[in-house]
């Protein structure tokens, strides 16, 4: 009797065990709450087949899987008369995604490779997650094709590009990845020497992704027009596979100049209508040449100061260049595109006592909303010494640093300057 008893309660469980894994009769599978995805993308990234069968458990490891994505904050289930229904709360942000070191061209065919694998992404990251592992894994892939076996990391980096961006950030984090050996065409006996050097002085420097063939055609286009190439053309590009040691990988490249002949610098048109004078101009001018350089980069310098102190600091200089092929002079027309205005916020007086802050405070005539002047914030420290003889004996104790905080969105720019007690002699 004992035995029967134990049988059946043995089979009674076994078909409780049975029923619990029994995968349900397919029902529909509805996401709500992303629209900026795809049902198709959103079902690949649960990992869910169309038609699929599945046990609660099984839902709740796709829903673990969508979570693990890092696109969502939140990710819910739970059923209603139409089927299966996950409810996903999306990540607050999302970052774009930057190649730091890695010998790999960005752009829409990279991009629809990571699609592809990762059906999610579509240009932008979350900070963390499946989703990052996963595409440091695929790059890795893609360098050992190369030849090249790599560690590949993502980080959240801040201050990338001219924008200075927040990205996520994908670096080789060893072996250490070089400029290798660059391969001229088109240099000609006259040059040959000083493009030598300029190559032996890029060798061995750190690889970029985006920036090292742009640094090179800028650097051989700067020593060419040194000499008076001004219309110097210079094209760099990558030469695959990169050559690979135990000690790094090197990125080959060739770089072709046309070199387009000697030419004089004639007249820089400036506009008439300009919103910064030729005199104001003119007055910045004068301390780029009193140093080195050429003539048309102090200009546009100068051009540049003018406007920024103006309140323009988004303000693009373009110099137009005429060739005259007859005498070889070359002559430059001055576009300014000024963008808006940049004006006053706040000032900081960071480290200073309270009675040489409100001296400070005192001497600043730059007032809130005012256009911001660039070169007055640079002059500051040193003009209000001259003033206040018990402000100019403390601050000759002390080293002063300042920053400036533009917002691109108020176009209001907030400044702080930061006293700290100067090193004493001998000490």
């Amino acid at each position: 009797m004992i035995k029967t008893a134990r049988l059946l309660a043995v089979l009674l469980l076994c078909s409780l065990q049975l029923l619990a894994q029994k995968k349900a009769p397919p029902r529909a599978v509805r996401f709500q709450g992303a629209a900026q995805y795809s049902q198709d993308e959103l079902l690949a990234a649960a990992g869910i087949k169309p038609g699929a069968r599945l046990t609660v458990a099984d839902v709740k490891a796709r829903a673990k899987q969508l979570n693990d994505t890092g696109f969502f904050a939140v990710v819910k289930f739970g059923n209603d008369s139409k089927g299966l229904l996950f409810t996903l709360t999306p990540a607050s942000q999302l970052y774009p995604m930057h190649l730091d070191n890695l010998p790999l061209e960005p752009g829409k065919d990279l991009d629809d490779k990571i699609h592809a694998r990762f059906p999610l992404y579509h240009g932008l990251l979350p900070a963390s997650g499946s989703t990052d592992d996963g595409i440091c894994e695929m790059l890795g892939e893609m360098l050992a094709e190369k030849g090249a076996k790599a560690t590949v990391k993502a980080s959240l980096t801040s201050g990338l590009g001219p924008k200075k961006i927040t990205a996520m950030n994908f670096s080789i984090t060893a072996p250490p990845v070089r400029i290798g050996h660059i391969q001229l065409a088109g240099v000609s006996p006259a040059m040959q020497a000083k493009v030598n050097t300029l190559v032996d002085g890029q060798a061995g420097n750190e690889f970029d992704t985006e920036n090292t063939a742009i640094g090179l055609e800028r650097s051989f286009e700067d020593l060419y027009q040194d000499q008076g190439y001004a219309a110097v053309k210079v094209e760099a590009s990558e030469i695959d596979p990169p050559v690979v040691s135990e000690a790094a990988i090197e990125i080959s490249f060739s770089v072709t100049v046309t070199e387009g002949g000697v030419y004089k610098l004639g007249t820089i048109n400036y506009p008439a209508d300009a919103l910064a004078s030729r005199a104001e101009v003119q007055k910045f001018l004068a301390k780029y040449q009193a140093g080195s350089g050429r003539p048309l980069d102090q200009f546009v310098l100068a051009v540049n100061d003018a406007y920024h102190a103006r309140g323009y600091l988004d303000c693009s200089v373009v110099a137009h260049a005429s060739f005259n092929e007859a005498t070889h002079i070359v002559n430059y027309t001055i576009e300014i595109d000024p963008g808006q205005v940049y004006r006053m916020g706040t000032v900081q007086f960071d480290g200073a006592p309270d009675t040489m802050a409100l001296k400070l405070k005192n001497a600043w005539k730059l007032a809130p909303g005012a256009a911001f002047d660039e070169s007055y914030v640079s002059g500051f420290a040193a003009q209000a010494q001259k003033k206040d003889k018990v402000l100019s004996k403390w601050m000759q104790s002390v080293m002063v640093t300042f920053n400036e905080k533009p917002d691109a969105d108020t176009h209001q720019v907030n400044c702080i300057f930061h006293f700290a007690k100067a090193a004493q002699p001998g000490r």
